[in-house]
Parts: C-alpha cells; sequence; structure tokens
C-alpha cells in the first residue's frame, strides 16, 4: 500500500509471470475472531463505543472490514495509531531526520546528524537523551554498525522493522496474527541489514521472526507523510486494521494520516449495511494496465473489479492512445482488460493494433511527459501540456492527467504569488477536468478530490 507508488510501464513481461503465481502466504497463529478481538485491544481509546465496522472473512481476499450498519458519505470509519513506523529511507529523501520525532536534524552533514554514542541513527538533541533512543541506540551498539560517520540508508529502512523486538506480547501476539506474503526478494532486505552491521543477529529463532515482520511489513504496510517544522519525510508503518482493508480500483472508503503515526479511514460515498469497505493500492488515476501490472508487481494479484473489466474505465478513457492507422485520429483501447496483453481497437476506424506497438506508444508519452515534468518550469509543463501533448497522447490520457496533477501540486504549495493570472486560470482548468474524471470514476469523497480541492493538505 504505497502513497505514491511509481509509474509502472507497459512493457513487463516480468509482470506476467509475476501474476502466474500467487504468493505464498506465511501461517497465521490466529482466527479471524481472535484477530478481531486483538484489533479491539490495540485501538485501546480510539476504537468507537459502537463501530460501524466489523472484521470478517472476505471474498475479495483473507479477511476483510464491513459495514454493520448504513454508513454515510464523508463519514469517519476509524482512526488508528501505528504499530511499527520508521523511515523508508529513499535516496530522494533526507536522510538527517530524526528517528523519532521525524525533524530535521541541524547541520550539514550526517556526522552532525548521527547519535554521538555511535549507534549510526540519526537523532535529534532532544530525543537522543529518550528512553526510547537509548533502547534502540544500546540494540544497534551491540550489534555493533560498521558505518559510524555516514547515514546507512539500509540500516536506516530496516529500523521499522527492527521495531518489533520491543513489542509486547499482545502487540506480537496481532503481528503474527496478520497475513504475511513470503518473497525470497524480502530476505534480500534481511541480508542487506545484515551487511551494515559486525555482529548482526544469527539465531534461527530470532532471524525467523524478523522475515516474519518483514513480509507482514510488505504486506500491510502504508507509506504516509509527516510534516514537522515545515520538514517533510516520508515513512513507512504498519496499521493491523487498516491494514485488513482489501483494493478496489474504485473504492468506497479513503485515508489520509493526521501524523505520520496515525491514519484516518472515510467512506467516500454511501456504504450499505454488509458491503465490504475497500481502498484503493494504487493511484486511483492510472490505467487499467497500469494499475495491473503495478499490483502484480508489488501484491501479487490481478484485480477484476467492475472498473478493470471496462475498457472505457466509466467513460474516463484514461488508457486510451491515438489510433496508429494513417489519416485517423480516433482513440484506440484495450479490447479486453483480463490480460495484460491486450489487442487494441480504434473506435473510429475499427482497426485491431497488437499490445507490443500500442506498449511502445504508450511508453513513449509515459517516457517524454515524465522527462518533461522533472526538468520543466510550471510555465513550461502549461504550454507542453496544452500545446504539445495534443499532437501525441489525447487529453484523456493518464500520464497526461498526471501531468496535470503535478502542474495543480506545484502551483498549489510552492511560491503561489509568482504565477500570472493566466497561469492560474489553466491550473482551475486543469482541476475541474480531473474533478469530472473523479465524478465519472465514482470516486466519490476520496483523498484525491480533497487534495486537489484544498479541503486536505
Amino acid at each position: 500500500m504505497s502513497e505514491q507508488p511509481e509509474h509502472p510501464g507497459q512493457q513487463q513481461p516480468a509482470a506476467v509471470q509475476q501474476l502466474s503465481r500467487q504468493p505464498q502466504q506465511m501461517a497465521i497463529s490466529a482466527s479471524t475472531q481472535e484477530l478481531a478481538e486483538l484489533i479491539d485491544l490495540h485501538l485501546g481509546q480510539l476504537r468507537p463505543k459502537e463501530p460501524a465496522w466489523r472484521v470478517s472473512d472476505s471474498p475479495i481476499s483473507g479477511r476483510g472490514i464491513f459495514a454493520t450498519r448504513d454508513i454515510a458519505k464523508g463519514e469517519e470509519l476509524f482512526r488508528e495509531h501505528t504499530i511499527l513506523v520508521g523511515p523508508t529511507a529513499h535516496r530522494s529523501s533526507k536522510l538527517r531526520t530524526c528517528t523519532l520525532c521525524y525533524r530535521l536534524v541541524p547541520g550539514q552533514t550526517d556526522a552532525e546528524a548521527l547519535c554521538p554514542a555511535g549507534c549510526g541513527l540519526p537523532v535529534c538533541e532532544e530525543c537522543g537523551k529518550s528512553p526510547r533512543h537509548k533502547t534502540e541506540c544500546d540494540l544497534f551498539l551491540k550489534w555493533r554498525p560498521k558505518q559510524t560517520q555516514r547515514i546507512d540508508p539500509r540500516s536506516l529502512r530496516i529500523l521499522s522493522v527492527v521495531r518489533c523486538f520491543f513489542l509486547d506480547e499482545q502487540q506480537r501476539r496481532l503481528l503474527y496474527a496478520m497475513q504475511a506474503n513470503a518473497d525470497r526478494y524480502y530476505m534480500k532486505e534481511v541480508e542487506r541489514a545484515a551487511a551494515c552491521f559486525e555482529d548482526f543477529p544469527r539465531e534461527q529463532q530470532m532471524l525467523d521472526f524478523f522475515y516474519r515482520t518483514i513480509c507482514a511489513f510488505n504486506t500491510n504496510a502504508f507509506e504516509s507523510r509527516s510534516c514537522v517544522d515545515g520538514h517533510e519525510v516520508l515513512i513507512r508503518a504498519l496499521f493491523p486494521l487498516a491494514g485488513l482493508l482489501n483494493h478496489q480500483c474504485t473504492p468506497n472508503a479513503t485515508h489520509h494520516f493526521e501524523d505520520g503515526e496515525t491514519i484516518i479511514v472515510c467512506a467516500t460515498e454511501r456504504i450499505p449495511c454488509g458491503a465490504e469497505i475497500t481502498v484503493s493500492y494504487a493511484k486511483m488515476l492510472w490505467s487499467t494496465l497500469a494499475r495491473k501490472i503495478f499490483l502484480g508487481m508489488t501484491k501479487g494479484f490481478m484485480c477484476q473489479c467492475p472498473r478493470c473489466q471496462d475498457p472505457t474505465e466509466n467513460g474516463t478513457y484514461l488508457s486510451a492512445l491515438f489510433c496508429r492507422e494513417q489519416g485517423c485520429r480516433g482513440l484506440v483501447i484495450p479490447v479486453q482488460t483480463r490480460t495484460l496483453q491486450p489487442d487494441w481497437r480504434c473506435l473510429t476506424c475499427e482497426n485491431v493494433f497488437p499490445h507490443a506497438k500500442m506498449a511502445r506508444y504508450q511508453d513513449f508519452a509515459l517516457n517524454t511527459i515524465n522527462n518533461r515534468i522533472n526538468s520543466c518550469s510550471v510555465p513550461d509543463m502549461i504550454h507542453f501540456i496544452n500545446d504539445l501533448c495534443p499532437r501525441f497522447c489525447p487529453p484523456s490520457n493518464y500520464v497526461l492527467i498526471e501531468a496535470k496533477l503535478n502542474v495543480i501540486w506545484r502551483m498549489t504549495r510552492f511560491d503561489t504569488d509568482q504565477y500570472t493570472p493566466e497561469e492560474v486560470a489553466h491550473k482551475d482548468r486543469y482541476r475541474e477536468d480531473i474533478l469530472a474524471i473523479i465524478h465519472k470514476l465514482g470516486a466519490g469523497e476520496c483523498t484525491l478530490k480533497k487534495l486537489i480541492t484544498e479541503e486536505i493538505q
């Protein structure tokens, strides 16, 4: 469940192979009823007196969350504190971020941000004196970090998982009750972490617990943003209840973060009693093929929801490309959506094109637009979207929609006073274009709608 997933390209043969096999699920130590009881204990005072939901077995996958009464559009369903959390340590993130309060640690170098005791963790002066850091510091010192003058993103990323050692017995039972899909790739995360220390633990029982936690993390975790004193950092967090929300490409619920460690889930539309409450694991405005490839590569399943089976995607034509037949400018869409390599048909001349040809065309549009997003100023992006993109990309195509979102995001967040009235008018028009798509998809009061209308930050 990634808050900001990357664009998957259309030419992904590995994804086809990955979707042909289901991920191996590790043994779960608790029944659905026992899991529900553990979640009630975990929620504590945040548990509503009369929840509008219950945990039950799901026809979509594993366990899920179901409405116990009619739920109104926009109603808050629950809020939840994380059980495990830590920095993502992405290459693009500022690593000089305190691992406890997520403030940017003062100074210009890694050495100035690192704990003076030599544990290898960046920590601010105040948090460095806390009992919580001392516990983590002592453990890392026991393992003897190899790098004490530079922040190692591998050891920083594994911190969220290492914190499993500090869970109490009830929290450990909850962790083992969660679904955890095994994957050989996840063991690489353990190996990368081990390479950061001289004396990383080798006991099999400890390694098994460590690996189990990584599998639970990669199956259920959310990537969230925490903004403290104007410094924004990406963190990954495990929420046992929110992690039970199954996927639909046009879901009936959405989530946002009150802070990096608290998630809030709300209904985007009216949910009738007995219906399963769902969220989207992929970006809502991606095309069907892009979503399927992303879900196959990261979650190991192929979605078959109603939106995925409609080539027009509720009339939004997010997948559409221009016809490649000479003299025709009709829209070409996948003939059917049950495969990752469908034929494509023009809605005007009805010619059919092989997937390989259209995939190359889509990836050309993707790379061209992404290169502009990464290198252009806002005025240049507006010119590119309005004057150049229409030559090779339909206005409904999801990559062009992402470019419009990028302009809205940049103009809203940075130096809003520097733009001309004409540029602001373009931003407003892009917003209306996207709101119209959200409406066609039936996405209701989703987080994306609230973000671009600035209801939430």
